[in-house]
């Protein structure tokens, strides 16, 4: 994950790695995850980002890593709608629960991956079966503040992961031009777009399939 906290508490998000142009040194590049008047974009050597300090008499890593946690279930029950109901309400404005239940009460077989960050529900996916050959990728989202840390990728892999375990041949799913993050990241997962619908209420949706 690319969540780290600092040995003072302060949270950040690694970017990646870079080189000194001169001295050919990797370099980390990390941004602040909070309002800081110095800057938001800062650079550190490699060895001295993954090192650790001594402090108060003990060694502690100066950038921590915080661990994602992400739990799956093919049972969902009102006790994981009422983890992801906040979700939907806090990533899309609204929570819909007569839309929300109008498809979910048409359904069996589901799949259900929620994401944490020390013990707090950040993100879902979920998805459910078609038919024998096909699953469908049906809702997901990321909190605002958690979102750019690749928890949304995540969470696909984990759903694709159990889609091939269950022999699936394909994942389906539908998508709008306004979701831009979520279109692409289809796309960089290995969808194709296949077709529009354009009666959906909502707007034009651009479906999408992936071959596993």
């Amino acid at each position: 994950m690319k969540l780290y906290q600092h040995y003072k508490d302060k949270p950040y998000t690694y970017v990646g790695l870079a080189r000194h142009s001169e001295t050919l040194e990797e370099m980390v590049i990390y941004e602040t995850r909070y309002a800081n008047a110095q800057g938001k974009v800062w650079v550190r050597p490699k060895k001295m980002f993954f090192e650790s300090i001594v402090l108060d008499g003990k060694s502690v890593a100066r950038f921590q890593e915080i661990p994602l946690k992400i739990t799956t279930t093919s049972d969902v029950t009102e006790a994981e709608i009422s983890i992801i109901a906040p979700l939907i309400e806090k990533s899309f404005g609204q929570w819909d629960a007569k839309g929300f239940y109008s498809t979910f009460n048409q359904h069996k077989k589901f799949h259900l991956a929620i994401a944490y960050i020390q013990n707090q529900p950040v993100g879902f996916k979920i998805g459910y079966q078609r038919n024998r050959e096909e699953f469908y990728s049906w809702f997901g989202g990321v909190l605002p503040e958690y979102r750019g840390l690749g928890i949304a990728g995540d969470l696909m892999a984990a759903q694709h992961e159990w889609c091939q375990k269950q022999g699936y041949a394909r994942i389906g799913t539908k998508t709008q031009n306004r979701f831009r993050s979520m279109l692409i990241l289809n796309i960089k997962n290995g969808f194709a777009i296949v077709g529009t619908d354009p009666s959906d209420q909502e707007g034009m949706k651009i479906l999408m399939e992936k071959q596993l």
